[in-house]
This record gives C-alpha cells, sequence and structure tokens, in this order.
C-alpha cells in the first residue's frame, strides 16, 4: 500500500514538472507584442483575478470596447460626443439614453458621464 501511494505521488511530481517545463518553453519573451502572444493588451494588478471571477475581466473588456468606439465616433476630438456623432457612431446605448447620461444638460456627454450612467444602471438592476 506505501509503494503505491509513493509511486502516485512520483507520478504527480513528474507530471507536475513536465507541465511546468512545457509551459516555461512555451512562453513568449516580454518584448513581444500582445498581439504576438495571443493575449489581451496589459490588465493592472487590481484587474487581474482567479479564472472564477471572469466577470470582472469580461467586464473590463467591455468598457474598452466601448471607449475605443466612443473615441472613434469622437470626429472634432473634444473628448465628448453629442448626440448626432453617438447616433452616427452606432453607439445605440449612448444615443437612446443621452438624455439620461447628460445630466448637466450640456448637450454633450464625456466617456465618464457614459460609465457613471452604467455603473448606475447595473447598481439598480441589482438591486432588483
Amino acid at each position: 500500500m506505501k509503494l503505491l501511494q509513493f509511486a502516485m505521488l512520483g507520478a504527480a511530481v513528474a507530471a507536475g514538472f513536465a507541465l511546468a517545463s512545457r509551459a516555461q518553453a512555451q512562453t513568449p519573451s516580454p518584448d513581444t507584442p500582445p498581439a504576438a502572444r495571443g493575449t489581451q493588451p496589459y490588465l493592472p494588478p487590481a484587474l487581474r483575478k482567479p479564472l472564477g471571477q471572469g466577470a470582472v475581466l469580461l467586464r473590463y473588456q467591455s468598457v474598452q470596447k466601448l471607449k475605443k468606439r466612443f473615441e472613434a465616433a469622437d470626429v472634432d476630438g473634444s473628448g465628448t460626443l453629442s448626440r448626432e456623432e453617438a447616433r452616427r457612431a452606432g453607439l445605440t446605448v449612448v444615443d437612446k439614453n443621452f438624455d439620461h447620461i447628460d445630466t448637466a444638460q450640456r448637450g454633450q456627454v464625456s466617456f465618464d458621464d457614459v460609465q457613471t450612467f452604467l455603473i448606475q444602471r447595473r447598481e439598480e438592476a441589482n438591486s432588483r
């Protein structure tokens, strides 16, 4: 019985070393750009979560994609969008909720305004 346990322990250790060496061999250098590594861009340490916490990572990636679309829609480079710019860019969430997002009634919304609106909407949905 002890011999069987010892053999199983040895096999587990050997398998661990094999996986570690294979992972090390496949790890690209830090100089390799993220696209060539097949990975997402740098995530700040505060957003790095174990795989079980994938919702945070998905939310971060969604916000980053929305930010890129927002910046692309900002044709005049003002850092804000008018309702018309949002409509032309196909940012339906911003277009349809423009009056709720533009709480200062400026006729322009910043990306921070959009984020604040989305956070409030998510909190309202979670409180139901």
